[in-house]
C-alpha cells in the first residue's frame, strides 16, 4: 500500500478522532444484511480532501485487509460497511465493484472505491 494512502487514512483517523471527541459523535446504525462484498483481490482508492491514493486490498469472508489493517465488514442490503476507529467506510455495490464514502458521524470526509482486480 502506498505511503500516500497510509498518510490519508492516518490523517482522516486523527481528524475524525478529534472532532468526534469534541462533538460526542455516536455510532451509526446499519440496514439488515441482504448482500455481500465478494471475497477477492481489489484496488482500494480514496479521495480525501483532494488527495487521491490507491493500494491493494483483499476481502476474505467478512474481513477487509488493507494497508496493514484488518477491518470487519458488516453486510448490508446494498453492500457493506466497516468501522475503523471513529470512521465508517460505507461500500455500495456497482456492478462487480463497490463505491462509497468514509464518514465520521454525519460528515463525509472521503470518497472510497473497491475495484475488482
Amino acid at each position: 500500500m502506498s505511503i500516500t494512502l497510509k498518510r490519508a487514512v492516518a490523517g482522516a483517523a486523527l481528524a475524525a478522532a478529534g472532532l468526534a471527541g469534541t462533538l460526542g459523535v455516536g455510532a451509526l446504525t446499519a440496514a439488515p444484511a441482504e448482500a455481500k462484498v465478494e471475497s477477492g483481490r481489489y484496488t482500494m482508492t480514496t479521495d480525501t480532501f483532494g488527495m487521491k491514493s490507491s493500494g491493494r486490498a483483499v476481502v476474505r469472508g467478512n474481513k477487509l485487509f488493507v494497508s496493514g489493517a484488518t477491518l470487519h465488514l458488516h453486510q448490508t442490503r446494498n453492500g457493506a460497511y466497516a468501522d475503523f476507529g471513529v470512521n465508517r467506510y460505507i461500500f455500495v455495490k456497482k456492478g462487480e465493484n463497490y463505491v462509497g464514502k468514509v464518514v465520521m458521524g454525519p460528515v463525509t470526509i472521503s470518497g472510497v472505491k473497491l475495484i475488482k482486480r
